[in-house]
């Protein structure tokens, strides 16, 4: 079966019933926010339109939801699920969505942990009345605004103490958590803000010097919590590492890791068999006395050569030799004012990048990386690189031996500043990801739910590293009854659209599906990569991402029918750079149905704008959805959609028009306009210069555009082979006086039934003066009569400029 074949997926099934629930389910929370191994726990759901629930999709392994059952409410009925975690179900974060009838839920955490849970019971609000509990427990709470939450424990002399927390992991609010613990006598043992094994979230371990009754508080560290600062936190006796070494493994292979806590000065030692299909970042967990850390250390997965720093490594005269690259390091800045010295070979022209690989694996070290030749002369160093590891692009410039040296930017260290060096060759890579649709939002739209019998599109970025190609794009597997559609995707492109059918008889199910990309081309590498998603469950505008989860997999799934279906008319004509095509679109409504359609195009062409959204409202079936070309817009064919969204009695859903391609061609003309000069009341005419490139058939239609107050003119009718159009300009004598440079033309040329709209000619100007005073009139001399309007491509002779107007006025009078 599809899903026992992907990763992780548990499922609990409903029978569907005949009347379909509410549309797009928006979970918010699980309460309680987590459980211990082994158990059952009966878990609440909140959110919106959790009706008719079909099944729990978790992204790992070890949960699975034996059934769901709705309670009494008078607007929105509660959901509860009871969760069977098995006995060897991974420590920490289980990342789930809730699929309905209606669609897939956001992506949420439920926390698996080795101890029993409790709740918090007030009043635990001070030294004196802390909440009594057994160690080797884990306790949820709240921490409100100025709230502690204190803890009591009975501990032996001798015996450790670690205390974890998690909060902003759990990724329900922005909770900065402070931990500590205290001894009888009011004294701080060991306190901790964030830690950089966990980020945001807080741990300390310590040994306690007596026998006594200990207390943990827990509390935001600001004293800024609010009612949704939800924490679970342990408390016990359990092993706390903060690094684990060496920080990297091969696939399947059997090594022993060496796990440190930097706060107790403890250090254990533990086998760990790694996966042979093992990749990316793994996590491992200590174990003492059959105690296991209560989340993961984590390292790398690599198949590159390894050593191990060997002290003293503290010049160059001690560098520790490395393998020829492509190597790896492993490190740490144990000692005071530590840096780290090493040697490798290296062959001209090779493209290497050499990396310091530590934050990314939760070590304190923010490195600085040094490259020198053997002599100890510098070559080249970075800091930060898109974070706090280190990155340094670089060219062998002869063979030889080079130096490398590595230190921590503030000249820190300590027993847990772990630390990797990667020096790989530069090669190809490919990879895509969901854009973030809405700001401060990264789940939006990146569940794809198909209304059955309907449309649903999305598009797709594409990264490519030391490559320049063509993309190929498929989906490893799809839900029954659903079709996927991917134009050609050229290397010209960094994103690209994906169109969603389901049949009207397909089955309303779904599941995690997972996506390749893959590069094509002559002479291109064979190149493939995931459609990964990173997902930010706390996202704080201007300060970044505070808790993240990535994944391959993507929620696909088959939802009821939407009332709606969205059309849109292939365009007649093609648009060219600078102009404007206007898209008709029509709504096939279903009975009864007439709620407004907000209309969205999520992807364009390159060189292509198009408004934000455009409204259909409920009384209507058509609109009419204006995209325009910038002045680069390439030439060529591109499918594009029109997304429809609509807030239905039962909730929002989202559909797609199917592709129609959009021809973007060279413009058929080119112009320019004559500079003109007249004054206040007096009518004049301008010139525009024409070069066609294309010849077309009948009749089109030009205006002449940004004529400034008090002025007007007519359009101007003309065939293929015209040079020249002349436009007589009416002048008021009220007209504004100035230099008016932002004329430009309009011209309108039949083409396949529709016609191609052309702006050209930007920047023409037409200057105003005012009048000079008027001559004498002498009596005999006919009065001039006005211009008569050109209609057509008039022959005219050429305008005066100004100064020639001005000598013929002079030599009149």
């Amino acid at each position: 079966m599809i899903r026992r074949l992907l990763h992780g997926l548990a499922t609990a099934m409903l029978g569907v019933s005949a009347a379909f629930g509410s549309f797009t389910p928006e979970l918010s929370i699980i309460t309680p926010r987590g459980g211990q191994i082994g158990t059952e726990v009966k878990v609440r759901l909140h959110g919106k339109r959790l009706d008719q629930p079909q099944e729990l999709l978790f992204q790992s392994p070890g949960i699975e939801c034996l059934g769901f059952e709705l309670g009494e409410g008078d607007k929105e009925k509660p959901l509860f699920a009871r969760l069977r975690i098995a006995p060897d179900a991974r420590l920490g974060e289980h990342l789930m969505r809730l699929r309905t009838t209606g669609g897939v839920s956001y992506l949420r955490s439920f926390w698996v942990g080795p101890y029993p849970t409790v709740g918090e019971a007030e009043p635990n609000d001070d030294f004196d009345s802390p909440q009594t509990v057994a160690i080797n427990s884990t306790v949820e709470g709240v921490a409100k605004t100025e709230d502690e939450d204190w803890y009591k424990v009975s501990l032996k002399k001798g015996q450790r103490i670690s205390v974890e927390a998690e909060a902003m992991r759990l990724g329900t609010a922005f909770f900065d958590v402070y931990v500590a613990v205290l001894d009888p006598k009011v004294f701080e043992l060991a306190s901790c803000d964030d830690a950089a094994l966990l980020r945001t979230d807080a741990f300390v371990s310590v040994v306690v010097p007596e026998d006594g009754d200990y207390r943990v508080v827990v509390r935001e560290a600001a004293y800024e919590g609010t009612d949704g600062s939800r924490y679970r936190v342990h408390i016990g006796d359990f092993p706390r590492p903060s690094a684990v070494f060496p920080p990297a493994a091969k696939p399947g292979e059997t090594r022993e890791f060496r796990f440190i806590d930097g706060k107790t000065g403890m250090e254990t030692k533990r086998s760990v068999t790694i996966p042979p299909d093992a990749a990316g970042h793994f996590p491992i967990y200590a174990e003492t006395e059959g105690k296991r850390s209560t989340s993961p250390n984590w390292i790398g997965i690599s198949n590159l050569e390894s050593i191990e720093e060997q002290e003293p490594n503290d010049g160059s005269k001690e560098a520790n030799t490395a393998p020829a690259a492509p190597c790896a390091i492993h490190g740490i800045l144990s000692k005071k004012s530590d840096v780290d010295w090493f040697r490798f070979t290296a062959k001209k022209d090779e493209n290497l990048e050499i990396r310091v690989i530590g934050r990314e694996l939760r070590s304190p070290i923010d490195s600085v990386l040094i490259l020198r030749d053997a002599s100890g002369k510098g070559l080249a160093n970075n800091d930060d690189q898109g974070g706090l590891d280190s990155i340094l692009p670089w060219k062998c410039p002869a063979d030889g031996e080079y130096l490398l040296n590595v230190r921590d930017k503030l000249m820190r260290s300590g027993p847990d500043f772990v630390y990797r060096v990667e020096i790989n060759k530069r090669t190809p890579a490919i990879s895509a990801s969901f854009p973030t649709a809405e700001r401060n939002n990264t789940q939006a739209r990146k569940m794809i739910c198909v209304p059955r019998g309907n449309l649903y599109a999305t598009p797709v970025n594409i990264t490519r590293k030391n490559l320049g190609c063509d993309v190929r794009f498929e989906a490893l597997s799809l839900p029954a009854g659903v079709t996927m559609e991917v134009p050609p995707v050229p290397r010209s492109l960094n994103n690209f659209p994906l169109l969603f059918r389901a049949a009207a008889d397909a089955p309303v199910e779904g599941g995690y599906h997972q996506f390749r990309i893959h590069a094509t081309g002559e002479k291109i590498p064979q190149v493939s990569g995931p459609l990964n998603e990173q997902i930010h469950h706390i996202d704080i505008n201007n300060q970044g991402a505070y808790h993240s989860s990535d994944s391959e997999q993507v929620a696909v799934a088959v939802i009821e029918e939407a009332p709606f279906h969205i059309r849109v008319e292939t365009p007649p004509a093609p648009i060219v750079p600078r102009g404007t095509i206007r898209l008709k679109v029509r709504a096939d409504r279903g009975e009864g149905f007439n709620q407004k359609i907000t209309l969205r195009m999520l992807w364009k062409p390159p060189g292509i704008g198009a408004q934000d959204t455009v409204a259909m409202e409920g009384d209507k079936s058509e609109a009419t959805y204006e995209i325009n070309a910038t002045p680069e817009a390439p030439a060529g064919e591109w499918k594009i959609c029109i997304l429809g969204e609509a807030e239905t009695p039962k909730g929002p859903v989202i559909v797609s028009s199917e592709f129609v391609v959009l021809r973007v061609a060279e413009p058929w003309l080119t112009a320019s306009i004559d500079l003109g000069a007249t004054e206040q009341g007096r009518d004049t005419a301008v010139v525009c210069k024409l070069e066609q490139s294309r010849e077309f058939e009948g009749t089109a239609t030009a205006e002449l555009v940004g004529l400034p107050h008090g002025t007007s003119t007519a359009p101007l009718e003309f065939q293929k082979g015209v040079e020249s159009l002349t436009f007589p300009v009416t002048v008021a004598p009220d007209a504004a006086v100035g230099k008016h440079s932002g004329l430009f033309l309009r011209i309108r040329i039949p083409d396949g039934g529709g016609e191609v709209l052309h702006q050209c000619a930007q920047g023409g100007t037409l200057r105003i003066d005012k009048p000079r005073p008027a001559a004498p009139e002498k009596k005999d001399e006919p009065k001039k009569e006005a211009p008569k309007p050109v209609t057509e491509a008039p022959k005219v002779e050429k305008p005066l400029s100004r100064l020639e107007q001005l000598r013929k006025q002079a030599n009149a009078e």
